[in-house]
């Protein structure tokens, strides 16, 4: 397992290299002439369709990105598979604004003191360790049971992770080091996917005993009958782990200095996006279930287990901020806290959310 986290760093950190150097070259020397057409323009990416990004999938669907006058490059926002990969072509200035995890923005911050956050779209660690029907019967447990008895039982079993050092990982890593357990010796950690669909077919399947995977992946087991979820932040399992700051929209400082006004236009878009989300929950959830293709049952549970997690406001809270800090801190991603003003583009922010 060693191996596995070691070459995954040392993928990540060929990726971030190799962007660099790209970026040295690749820069834009000047910035767009303003009111231009590419001054309004901004290309953006994010990990995987998942419920973390919901609010840049209504602000698409509501026009809400269009009405601030931003042009999306590609039209319709591409996913790029993995942190790794999206940090990589932040980096690279391939995308202007990457829409991931706050494991991703730590991650890049070691390597550029320039990245910044400029905007939340989801508050609430939106990951749950779902297990199947048999490992509850096997361990006479179920969702209700102490935390640390839940824990305790996955020792020594086959636990489904989408990569090493990601945030499915760190979440494994934080919850066997609360008990005073270590992840990396009393677990078997198996890479499977940042994909639902196949990290459930792992886990029918008995490939995996359990699987640590994207809301509402444990709504999905619980309606087929197959499984439930067994170990959820956002449900209160957790409670060090409620309210973080989780899904993030990440930018380099050079971009916010060229093309300001679509930076803020973008923030704008989400926020617009937010409070649709807030003020229209009926609309909202027939959103998601179109987003993640839910059946009526479904989603219903879906919505009613992550609605807490939709956050009001693109604005970064300190509290959410030191939370998903000190997490990353106690699962070993990172050294020492890093501080909000360092990260946090709250300049940017605010200038964006007055002029709505």
């Amino acid at each position: 397992m060693r191996f596995f986290v070691h070459r995954s760093w040392s993928l990540l950190a060929c990726l971030l290299l190799v962007g660099l150097s790209i970026a040295a070259c690749s820069s834009p020397a000047t910035p767009p002439p303003p009111g231009s057409a590419a001054s309004m323009t901004l290309k953006v990416a994010q990990v995987n369709k998942s419920i973390f990004f919901f609010p840049l999938y209504v602000a698409q669907q509501e026009n809400f990105f269009k009405n601030q006058g931003l042009i999306l490059d590609q039209g319709a926002i591409p996913t790029l598979g993995s942190g790794a990969k999206l940090s990589a072509a932040v980096e690279s200035n391939s995308v202007d604004i990457g829409v991931g995890g706050m494991t991703d923005v730590f991650t890049i911050s070691r390597v550029d003191a320039f990245i910044k956050i400029i905007g939340v779209v989801s508050n609430g660690y939106l990951l749950d360790v779902v297990v199947g029907k048999s490992f509850e019967q096997q361990t006479h447990l179920n969702a209700t049971s102490p935390l640390a008895a839940k824990v305790q039982a996955l020792v020594g079993k086959k636990v489904g992770i989408s990569a090493p050092n990601s945030a499915t990982d760190a979440m494994l890593t934080y919850l066997f080091r609360q008990q005073g357990l270590d992840a990396q010796k009393d677990v078997i950690k198996v890479p499977v996917t940042a994909d639902i669909a196949t990290d459930l077919a792992a886990l029918r399947s008995g490939r995996v005993d359990a699987v640590v995977v994207s809301a509402p992946a444990g709504t999905i087991a619980e309606v087929q009958g197959f499984g439930d979820t067994f170990i959820s932040p956002v449900r209160g399992d957790v409670p060090s782990m409620q309210g973080q700051l989780f899904g993030v929209a990440y930018i380099k400082q050079s971009v916010i200095d060229a093309k300001p006004k679509a930076v803020q236009a973008f923030i704008r878009a989400i926020g617009q996006a937010e409070t649709f989300i807030q003020n229209n929950p009926d609309q909202a959830k027939a959103l998601l279930g179109k987003y993640l293709q839910l059946d009526p049952k479904t989603l219903a549970l879906a919505w009613s287990a992550t609605k807490a997690a939709m956050p009001p406001t693109p604005q970064v809270t300190q509290q959410s901020y030191d939370t998903a800090n000190q997490f990353h801190v106690k699962a070993g991603l990172i050294a020492v806290a890093l501080a909000y003003k360092d990260l946090v583009a709250s300049d940017t922010i605010d200038k964006a959310l007055s002029a709505s």
